[in-house]
């Protein structure tokens, strides 16, 4: 992503007074740490929103490799674990099985 698209995104961001948070998820951020630390960097610096991450990996997992534990200081509340079927429940909130867990990283 280039520089001035993501200034784009964050200008959008910024602009639209209906949003009350960011949430990164889908194809799962962590498989570009650094990218992702940058994004995360960007919109530290620009938005005041919280931010919200979906990962396959635990958290465990995550905080045992400095590369992948590098985003979790930007990030608010993250939602660990993959997704698992046969764990469905629709009656969760935020997550869809119960394998997941939402932690709340950092108070925004």
């Amino acid at each position: 992503m280039t520089d001035s698209i993501l200034g784009n995104i964050i200008r959008e961001i910024n602009a639209n007074p209906l949003l009350d948070g960011i949430t990164l998820s889908g194809g799962d951020p962590f498989y570009n740490p650094a990218g992702l630390t940058c994004l995360l960097q960007r919109l530290r610096a620009s938005c005041t929103l919280p931010i919200w991450c979906y990962t396959g990996y635990t958290l465990e997992q995550l905080e045992t490799d400095p590369m992948l534990s590098a985003p979790l200081a930007l990030i608010d509340v993250l939602v660990d674990g993959p997704f698992v079927r046969e764990l469905f429940d629709p009656t969760l909130l935020w997550r869809g099985s119960s394998n997941q867990c939402i932690i709340r990283l950092h108070e925004n």
